[in-house]
């Protein structure tokens, strides 16, 4: 049934957040190419597969989409995902059927794109003094809890933030102060946090000239900025993007992913100065940033009240974290490798086609830092990982599996020093 009044499209239009850059004279003249409809409960609006080029965004009421595994998720018009289109990829991933009553709204995807490209909608925002373009063929609506939906909302309307242990993040803030005058110093400290990490890395790269080789390690990012660039930025995502919230669970999986995060560096270092192939600067970045979709939804687990259990909060952030990865990294401009040891993180039986890579380190690395801490969730034995044999590691000596412990360990502790204001090793 369609709504044909134009006060209820104008007024339908001015909800809808993704065209919230319009002007009042853009507005007018979209509002007569759409076509808002309403259903009632049971209403089929959108089958699973289906290839229709109009994009459909919920005004009132509730929606069911069921997946073609089955699963059913309730979208409400109150929901920050309402905010943006429903099952937006072609083919539907979703077969959307009115729960209640609904009002929603019908709109080619070519002319919506006419009139976004003409306001200053079409980027994801970090942190307000670098953007990336935003293709929009990367963000899918795959998400498996209600936290996801928030996710991809936030990031197609350009808010995702990447926050840090706050903790860490203030300490390593007044680290760099202490050792503004040493760039090799400056980049120590600043590894300590990937997520200030990633922020230099992503300012850097778009200082850089156009077709210079990418930048693969903190040291040179901040080569690139200058010390003070680094430090002004720095401070201004410590303050700004430091991770809030009330849950004592959420504080402490924050700073157990920042634990085994940089234990992860640190054992992908050791590991790729083993054969001359691998940077072990490159490697010990890789692995700062392989999992760096934790902390972002971690940003969300406040708004959803299932995930004050640690299983439920454990069960979202694991399985989301590959994808959410290679999706955040691919918008970013990171290197292909850091693209794909974070798509792959959870992928144990990798095998990729050619020699070892660095995904491969990735994940052995993982697994040691998981044998060497707490675990959630079991893994493979060493031999039903093919990482392994394809670094030659399938019989390493148990001297080899301490030393790499030992790194990791040693990593924690220069942190921790670093981190009191102890001078540490160069």
């Amino acid at each position: 049934m369609s709504l044909g009044n134009n006060t209820t499209i104008d007024a339908a239009l001015r909800r809808v957040e993704r065209l919230s850059g319009l002007d009042e004279h853009q507005l007018d003249e979209l509002a007569h190419e759409v076509d808002v409809r309403h259903a009632l409960p049971g209403g089929r609006l959108l089958e699973l597969g289906s290839k229709d080029t109009r994009l459909l965004f919920l005004l009132k009421g509730e929606l069911e989409l069921v997946a073609s595994d089955g699963a059913v998720r309730i979208v409400r018009h109150t929901d920050s995902a309402a905010l943006g289109p429903v099952s937006r990829l072609r083919p539907s991933h979703y077969r959307v059927t009115a729960h209640t009553p609904v009002d929603y709204l019908l709109v080619e995807q070519t002319l919506l794109d006419e009139y976004l490209n003409q306001a200053p909608t079409g980027t994801v925002m970090v942190e307000d003094s670098y953007l990336v373009s935003e293709p929009n063929e990367l963000i899918d609506d795959s998400a498996t809890h209600p936290l996801m939906f928030d996710v991809f909302n936030d990031l197609n309307h350009g808010r995702i933030i990447v926050p840090s242990d706050p903790d860490i993040a203030i300490r390593v803030g007044r680290s760099l102060t202490a050792h503004s005058a040493d760039i090799g110093r400056l980049a120590r400290a600043l590894s300590i946090c990937p997520a200030l990490t990633l922020k230099i890395m992503r300012a850097a790269a778009k200082a850089a000239k156009p077709g210079r080789v990418s930048i693969r390690s903190s040291k040179r990012a901040i080569q690139q900025l200058g010390a003070e660039q680094t430090m002004t930025l720095a401070v201004k995502c410590i303050l700004c993007e430091s991770l809030r919230t009330d849950s004592s669970l959420v504080r402490e999986w924050m700073h157990k992913w920042w634990e085994r995060t940089v234990r992860v560096s640190a054992i992908s270092l050791a590991l790729a100065r083993m054969s001359e192939r691998f940077d072990p600067e490159y490697a010990a970045l890789i692995g700062l940033l392989h999992s760096i979709a934790e902390p972002v939804m971690l940003g969300y687990a406040d708004r959803h009240a299932d995930l004050c259990d640690s299983t439920a909060l454990d069960n979202v952030v694991h399985d989301n974290r590959a994808d959410l990865g290679r999706i955040l990294l691919t918008l970013w401009g990171q290197p292909r490798e850091i693209v794909d040891a974070a798509g792959r993180c959870n992928q144990w039986s990798y095998e990729g086609p050619g020699a070892a890579d660095y995904t491969d380190i990735i994940l052995v690395a993982q697994w040691h830092a998981n044998i060497g801490g707490p675990r959630t969730r079991p893994i493979p034995a060493m031999e039903d990982i093919p990482a392994f044999r394809r670094l030659g590691l399938q019989s390493a000596s148990p001297e080899l599996g301490i030393e790499i412990m030992e790194a990791a360990d040693h990593a924690i502790e220069e942190a921790d020093s670093m981190l009191s204001g102890q001078s540490g090793e160069d």
